[in-house]
């Protein structure tokens, strides 16, 4: 005999046997019961999730010489004739290969004789939406009223392609996927049936990889089975497959949460060596994204999320690692990587430098953050600390001062504090100038750096070794309450004052380390004697002008440009 596949063998043959569209039968036995069967239905839903072997059901429960009512026997000649698809009252029709106005003329010339031996004349038109608009005009009439002993029975994968007048005729019954735990455990039935050694694991990815639908699960199935025998190993399946197994998904999520450029690279290396479809890597990566934000948004339903109950601890974790709003920029960068994928001729380079800049994305703050620090920097504050800082001291207005115009901020990569445990700069505490570092050490050190050499003092603390030089180039330094004057001497060449100029804010960083509190540093350009007084500028002109220096507020006027103004909050 002629091996028959998995999904043919197995194929329901009671409403009862129905997997995953139980509304669907149960309202089919309830009608058949009480005799109120419509003469034309109309199924709609996915592929593979049971529409043309309910239609068969359905007939062999209309046509059954023997059965009760919506449950047909299974051994009388018309239930055997269905079943083996030979039945001449139960016609099956292609509509992809039949869908001229003259197949439906013959068909309608057809329905005028009475069936040969059984009760009922039924016609199953399968991918009913392949029908043209003129042979769907041509069956209106007939579909509307059919002769007493016909049913029509048609079946479609695209709803949407079926005509309003053709809808208004039948009664309609969509199908829906199939819940992976019902997929899950007709396979294990039909493993256990057929004496094959598969795992879980196995049987899961198997189950993953179906979409919902049965059929393609046994067909799956089928092929795994000719490929391993009788003993079905886990690798066999993945190869088999084309599967991206779990852990290196979650590996893969892990190394974007980190920013761990070396794992990606290597994960990447990986599948590329080992023969895998980086095209589906990416699809299957999407997935996980989409469960993760499942997860946060707190369903932790397994049939929802399409996974069985043993993936869901791992995906918690790994939602944990992410907002809601990192989740839906990875899924969209992801997904238009995925697209970019189609017209790319180095896949792998592709996909490296796409997860790497994934992994940037974690690191980025809202903008409603950035906006908040701005407005605690306007008023003097300490800025919220980034994750895994500890919160910074508030600035207090003592030493809270304008800074001059010579003296520049500080950018980031350029930032140093004395304490090593104390928080990275971020926005406003970004931007430090002369006056607006507080650093404590001990009254005996101050009281040391007053008395000694200053200028020595201050050039040994610099943390940039190519202030050095320009420091021993400098006559001297004088402290006058918050300030230190450099005396630049009578001899200093213009590009001497220049780099200078350039370097205070690093200057004012050592000075205030020697000194042990915030002190501002000027140049002293006029004759000698002459105190320098700081230069003063309104509030307005100070705030916006130390605000325009910070780099997240310059990104964001370079993303929305327009006049800026500085504005006092009220309280």
């Amino acid at each position: 005999m002629q091996y028959q596949v998995l999904a043919r063998k197995w194929r329901p043959q009671t409403f009862h046997d129905l997997v995953g569209q139980e509304y669907v039968s149960r309202t089919l036995i309830n009608a058949l019961q009480s005799g109120r069967v419509a003469h034309a239905f109309l199924f709609s839903g996915p592929r593979g999730s049971g529409k043309t072997t309910t239609a068969r059901i359905l007939a062999k429960a209309l046509n059954c010489h023997e059965g009760k009512a919506g449950e047909p026997c299974g051994v009388c000649v018309a239930c055997i004739e269905i079943t083996a698809g030979n039945c001449m009252d139960v016609l099956e029709i292609d509509a992809a290969s039949n869908n001229s106005v003259d197949n439906v003329r013959g068909l309608i010339e057809e329905l005028q004789y009475r069936p040969a031996r059984d009760r009922n004349k039924i016609y199953i038109i399968d991918e009913v939406h392949m029908l043209s608009n003129s042979a769907f005009n041509a069956l209106l009439k007939t579909l509307e009223e059919p002769p007493p002993h016909v049913v029509f029975i048609l079946a479609t994968t695209e709803y949407h392609k079926i005509p309003t007048t053709i809808l208004s005729r039948c009664q309609q019954y969509g199908f829906k996927l199939i819940p992976f735990p019902l997929i899950l455990e007709r396979l294990r039935f039909i493993a256990s049936a057929e004496n094959i050694q598969i795992s879980t694991t196995a049987l899961e990815q198997i189950t993953f990889s179906s979409g919902g639908s049965m059929r393609d699960a046994m067909s799956a199935l089928d092929r795994v089975i000719a490929f391993s025998g009788q003993s079905v190993r886990d690798e066999d399946v993945s190869m088999l497959l084309g599967l991206v197994a779990p852990a290196v998904l979650g590996k893969a999520v892990r190394a974007i949460a980190s920013n761990d450029t070396q794992s990606i690279l290597e994960i990447v290396g990986d599948l590329a060596t080992n023969g895998q479809d980086l095209h589906n890597f990416c699809r299957s990566l999407l997935g996980q994204f989409r469960d993760l934000m499942v997860l946060k948004s707190g369903v932790s339903d397994c049939s929802l999320l399409g996974i069985p109950e043993s993936m869901l601890p791992e995906l918690t974790a790994l939602a944990a690692l992410f907002s809601r709003e990192d989740l839906l920029r990875l899924f969209d960068v992801l997904l238009k990587m995925e697209a970019d994928l189609r017209y790319a001729t180095q896949t792998r380079f592709q996909v490296e430098m796409g997860l790497i800049e994934l992994a940037q994305i974690p690191r980025m703050r809202s903008l409603e953050d950035l906006i908040a620090d701005f407005s605690r920097f306007v008023e003097g504050e300490a800025p919220r600390p980034t994750a895994g800082s500890p919160p910074a001291a508030p600035v207090s207005a003592g030493n809270r001062a304008p800074a001059p115009k010579d003296a520049a901020p500080l950018s980031p990569d350029r930032t140093r504090t004395a304490n090593p445990g104390a928080p990275s700069a971020v926005m406003g505490s970004s931007v430090l100038t002369a006056a607006a570092i507080p650093v404590a050490v001990p009254e005996s050190a101050r009281q040391e750096a007053e008395g000694g050499t200053l200028l020595a003092r201050i050039a040994a603390a610099v943390q940039k070794d190519s202030l050095q030089p320009l420091l021993n180039s400098v006559a001297g330094a004088r402290l006058e309450g918050e300030s230190i004057i450099l005396d630049m001497g009578p001899s200093a060449s213009e590009f001497l004052r220049k780099q200078v100029k350039e370097n205070l804010a690093g200057i004012a960083q050592a000075a205030s380390i020697v000194i042990g509190r915030a002190v501002r540093v000027f140049l002293d350009e006029a004759p000698a004697g002459t105190v320098v007084p700081p230069p003063r500028s309104s509030n307005e002109e100070d705030v916006l002008e130390r605000a325009k220096k910070v780099p997240g507020v310059q990104s964001f006027l370079d993303k929305f440009p327009g006049p800026v103004r500085a504005e006092k909050l009220k309280p």
